[in-house]
């Protein structure tokens, strides 16, 4: 069974390709990646307390992050909850509106991603 260090392998390789992204100038591409880094971020600290399913939805995934690691068990700060969601409509918009995502935004969602990441692997020791 996959374990929460390869969900925090995966989460890092999102946040290490957003990295990239950035320098490379593709801010799209860059806020996508930092979204699925805080997304199995997220994921691999709920299974490390226990609650696991085969396949999250976006949804389902932020209400059980809110609800466990934040609220219930004071895993993560209030904020982590909120940046989920922020990043969530980023991508979003990166996916879906003809804009481009600002480089400045993208450089906020990196900066919340890393943050996020960092926190997942400290949760998860």
């Amino acid at each position: 069974m996959v374990g929460a260090k390869t969900m925090l392998a995966k989460a890092e390789q999102f946040l290490k390709a957003a990295k990239i992204l950035l320098a490379a100038e593709m801010s799209d591409m860059c806020a996508i990646a930092c979204y699925y880094a805080v997304f199995w971020a997220a994921i691999a600290m709920l299974h490390y307390v226990g609650i696991r399913q085969h396949r999250w939805k976006h949804g389902d995934l932020r209400t059980a992050f809110g609800l466990e690691c934040v609220k219930r068990r004071r895993l993560c700060p209030e904020g982590f909850g909120h940046w989920m969601g922020e990043l969530y409509e980023l991508r979003d918009d990166a996916m879906y509106k003809p804009e481009f995502v600002t480089v400045k935004s993208a450089e906020r969602a990196l900066r919340k991603a890393e943050q996020f990441v960092q926190h997942a692997k400290e949760v998860c020791r």
